[in-house]
């Protein structure tokens, strides 16, 4: 007979730790909707292209899909998609990794 065993935990944050983890959980969305956004819009613009009569080869170059790719479109534009306004973006509040799990996530999806 096999045994198994399993733990179940619960978390008992302190109010700045569910700041913390509301924030960082926010994050990982914020970059999963806006690469989405950016891939989305890639595909309409090639599809308008393709209505004006356009070649295959001249068509916009598709974004790069893959984790690697979406993280690395995300780090060039987190200071734009991210700025208050005011000079200062809220991105740098989080782990770099929150940003990197989104974009995996939409990679996978």
């Amino acid at each position: 007979m096999k045994v198994i065993k399993a733990y179940r935990y619960a978390l008992d944050p302190t109010p700045v730790q569910a700041e913390a983890f509301g924030s960082h959980c926010g994050g990982k969305r914020f970059a999963f909707n806006h690469m989405l956004g950016v891939v989305r819009a890639n595909l309409d613009q090639r599809e308008a292209e393709r209505t004006y009569g356009l070649a295959e080869a001249d068509l916009t170059p598709y974004v790069n899909w893959s984790a690697y790719g979406l993280r690395k479109s995300w780090n060039a534009r987190k200071e734009a998609a991210t700025g208050r306004g005011d000079g200062t973006s809220w991105w740098a509040e989080n782990s770099k990794e929150v940003y990197a799990a989104g974009c995996a996530d939409l990679a996978m999806a």
